[in-house]
């Protein structure tokens, strides 16, 4: 009697689906890895990017700069006579530096002793001169700066001086050479002002508005070349400011040391070339006695801590 021959159709359908599942299987196992390690993370990568345009503001960068902010007290000097101040506060990561200009008439006191900051410079020298300041606003001061007239015209010729200045009034100085008096002030629109130039307009003794007005020159000049750096000459500024640190330390009383203008150099570099216009000033608020002494306002020294960031 002869045999019939097994199918094979069974075994070929069970094939078939084995492999069919195993496609299945293994294609899923495929695609969850291929999601979880090359397209999740290149679409995390994208949001990222897509975040950090959006969400940037300006004056705020990668690196963070707010430990750089300092207050510091610059002071124009001849010998020990004081030719103009101002509380400089630096704020690199917000691309701001914020000015207060300061008169030596400001009437303040150090160690139980009274006077203008010119009287207790006369006393006790740069300690009680800084003193003096800090007391009278209630700020502390960071760094200070007491700069000579040579180091000063340096520092400027650095900056590249300023021609956006208006001065308060006409000024006439006698000519050392010809005896003649001649205008200082005439065409103010149309040049450049440097180193002697800005001193002989913070020394001069002719102000109608007296001190009040030499001042606010402080203020005015000390903005306008700052924002004239910047907008003007930000290249040569950050391309030679080591030789500008140099200037300072070399021809000034300072605290500042080659360590602390290390730390401090990339921020200021920032600040330079990423603002056009960072400096504004604040006028000091107070009263002028009889004895033309200038008495700081107690509601001035809290408008000058917020001007300052110091408060929240």
């Amino acid at each position: 009697m002869a045999h019939k021959r097994p199918s094979q159709t069974p075994v070929l359908i069970v094939y078939v689906l084995t492999m069919l599942i195993c496609m299945v299987v293994f294609g899923f196992a495929a695609i969850v890895l291929l999601d979880r390690f090359v397209t999740q993370p290149k679409l995390a990568r994208q949001a990222a990017a897509e975040n950090a345009e959006t969400s940037q503001e300006p004056g705020v960068t990668e690196k963070d700069f707010s430990q750089n902010r300092e207050t510091i007290l610059f002071i124009g000097a001849n010998g020990e006579s004081i030719n103009g101040m101002a509380l400089v506060r630096v704020i690199p990561d917000q691309l701001s530096v914020r000015i207060i200009p300061v008169s030596q008439m400001l009437l303040s006191s150090v160690s139980g002793t009274e006077g203008t900051l010119s009287q207790l410079n006369e006393i006790g020298g740069l300690n009680y001169l800084i003193s003096g300041v800090e007391t009278a606003f209630g700020i502390e001061c960071d760094k200070y700066i007491k700069i000579t007239n040579d180091g000063w015209k340096s520092f400027v010729e650095y900056l590249g001086g300023t021609s956006t200045y208006s001065f308060p009034q006409d000024m006439y100085y006698k000519d050392e050479a010809t005896g003649e008096i001649t205008s200082f002030s005439q065409g103010a629109v149309t040049r450049t002002l440097w180193g002697d130039d800005i001193r002989r307009i913070i020394t001069y003794p002719l102000y109608t508005g007296g001190n009040e007005t030499r001042t606010q020159a402080v203020g005015e000049l000390a903005t306008s070349l700052v924002n004239s750096a910047c907008s003007q000459n930000s290249g040569s500024v950050v391309s030679n400011i080591q030789s500008i640190f140099n200037v300072i330390y070399n021809n000034s009383e300072t605290d500042i040391t080659s360590k602390t203008f290390a730390d401090a150099r990339e921020a200021y570099e920032y600040l330079i070339q990423n603002s056009t216009a960072p400096a504004t000033y604040r006028m000091p608020a107070g009263t002028w006695d009889e004895r033309g002494y200038f008495i700081l306002s107690d509601a001035f020294k809290a408008e000058a801590a917020e001007y300052f960031g110091l408060v929240e």
